[in-house]
């Protein structure tokens, strides 16, 4: 059984597949109580589903994507849940603030969000985001090196993005150049 608190259709405004409609499944909990999180639902109510009627109402959707989100999905075991999906021929991406890598490894593709950039993991993912604001310590993510895209992300509001946290991002990549500009598409469109 899994806690679900949320499953909705919309577009992937976030990293490397940004515009791709998806299927998202929001899972309820998560190790982490960060400041600035944007997401509080995973922190209510949820409903405990079976993989087959999780299933039952993705089916209807076009897209063959999914993405799992939370909260923190990889405190769970989704491996099971993940092979199950992808024998429907759905592709299913995971987004992750690294807790666990072996509970999501059979993901298509892996965005990892590390929380604590002094312990930022080099392996068990596809791509890298920090959410960065105009007061993050940014020296730290500078001496951070990867093959796989590198994300830079405004740390946002709620529901619309922060001007000045986007600015300063739009700045800061066209510094360091090694980065990518991640601006939660869905904020700026006023989608979900």
């Amino acid at each position: 059984m899994l806690k679900v608190v949320d499953i909705f259709y919309s577009i992937q405004g976030e990293g490397a597949h940004v515009g791709v409609p998806s299927i998202f499944i929001r899972l309820y909990g998560c190790n982490l109580t960060c400041s600035f999180c944007d997401e509080f639902l995973h922190k209510g109510e949820y409903e405990s589903l079976s993989f087959d009627e999780v299933l039952t109402r993705i089916k209807p959707y076009p897209a063959m994507n999914v993405i799992i989100t939370g909260g923190e999905p990889s405190i769970y075991n989704l491996n099971g849940f993940i092979d199950y999906l992808q024998a429907y021929m759905y592709a299913v991406s995971v987004e992750t603030n690294g807790y666990n890598f072996s509970n999501i490894a059979s993901a298509n593709w892996v965005t990892y969000s590390p929380k604590d950039w002094d312990k930022i993991e080099k392996y068990g993912y596809d791509e890298i985001k920090f959410v960065v604001s105009k007061e993050s310590a940014v020296e730290k993510i500078l001496e951070f090196s990867s093959y796989k895209p590198i994300f830079i992300q405004p740390q946002n509001e709620m529901d619309r993005p922060n001007k000045e946290n986007v600015a300063f991002c739009v700045e800061f990549v066209k510094e360091h150049p090694q980065f990518i500009l991640s601006v939660q598409l869905h904020k700026f469109l006023g989608v979900e």
